[in-house]
């Protein structure tokens, strides 16, 4: 594999990291801050809705989530350089959700993003979200 798509694959990565992390850590301005400002986001999956903007999806963040312990894990990335500054994922994760109430939910699935270059730095342009597993308690 060549150097460029070595450092491409690299800052995919952890643009899926920090995501994760602002996410778990309640940093909205975080989270907005990987983002694409058109990204497309599908939760039906899981029983939400699909969102389009980027302050929309977060603002549906900080609704659903911004009261609740949340912990995500992403692993085993498969990372495909599609086109010149566009790239697709699928990562499989693991997601703790600890409501308020204190009614958890360990779920198990995949995540499946795509990414693009805008003002020369990778941000997330889509993502869907399956889950093949999901134990309330």
């Amino acid at each position: 594999m060549d150097p460029d798509t070595l450092q491409a694959i690299n800052a995919i990565e952890s643009l899926k990291a920090r995501y994760c992390r602002g996410l778990d850590t309640k940093d909205w301005a975080a989270v907005g801050s990987v983002l694409a400002d058109d990204i497309d986001v599908e939760t039906t999956a899981l029983g939400g809705t699909r969102v389009t903007g980027a302050s929309n999806y977060v603002a549906a963040l900080q609704r659903d989530y911004g009261d609740a312990v949340t912990v995500h894990h992403g692993h085993m990335p498969e990372i495909e350089i599609t086109a010149a500054g566009a790239a697709a994922g699928t990562w499989a994760v693991q997601v703790l959700l600890v409501e308020p109430d204190g009614k958890r939910l360990l779920s198990f699935g995949h995540d499946h993003d795509t990414y693009g270059i805008r003002n020369g730095r990778w941000v997330i342009t889509g993502m869907k979200s399956t889950r093949l597993q999901a134990d309330p308690s």
